[in-house]
C-alpha cells in the first residue's frame, strides 16, 4: 500500500502527535501512546490487518503505562511537588497548647506555631504528626 492512508503513515502521524502533546504537557500522559504507536508501526511491516495493529497499539500502550509509569514517576519525581503548607503533612511537631477534643490548641511544627485540632485530647509536650491541613489549621494525631 503506497498511498497517503497506508498504516505506516497513520502510525507515524499518530506517534508524532503523541510526542508533540507530551512535549507541550510535560506530564507523562501521552508518551505511552507514542510508544504504542511505534510498536504498531513496527508490526505494520509484518501484519496486514489494521485491526490487529490497533489491538497491538492498545495493548502495548497499556502495558507501557502500567509497567513503566510508576518507575518513571519514582525516579524522575514527576507529579505534584508538595510545597508550603502541604509540605507539613507527615511532619512531626510538639503540642505547645493543650488540644481538647473538638477544640483547638497549638503545635510547633518546623519552628512555627500552628493552630491544631485532633480527634483526641493531647497534652502539652506530646509529640504529634500532622495528618491534614485545612485552611490554617492542622489536624494532628499523637505520635505512636
Amino acid at each position: 500500500m503506497n498511498n497517503i492512508f497506508s498504516p505506516q503513515i497513520i502510525w507515524v502521524v499518530l506517534m508524532i502527535i503523541f510526542v508533540v502533546v507530551e512535549a507541550i504537557s510535560l506530564g507523562l500522559t501521552s508518551i505511552w501512546f507514542a510508544f504504542g504507536a511505534l510498536i504498531a508501526l513496527i508490526s505494520s511491516y509484518f501484519i496486514d490487518s489494521f485491526i490487529i495493529q490497533v489491538t497491538i497499539f492498545v495493548i502495548s500502550s497499556i502495558a507501557a503505562l502500567y509497567f513503566t509509569k510508576p518507575l518513571v514517576k519514582k525516579y524522575l519525581k514527576v507529579g505534584r511537588e508538595r510545597t508550603n503548607v502541604d509540605s507539613l503533612i507527615g511532619e512531626n511537631g510538639v503540642v505547645v497548647k493543650e488540644i481538647k477534643k473538638y477544640e483547638t490548641g497549638q503545635v510547633k511544627v518546623k519552628g512555627q506555631i500552628w493552630t491544631a485540632y485532633s480527634e483526641d485530647e493531647i497534652e502539652v509536650g506530646t509529640d504529634v504528626t500532622v495528618e491534614e491541613v485545612k485552611g490554617v489549621r492542622l489536624k494532628v494525631r499523637k505520635e505512636e
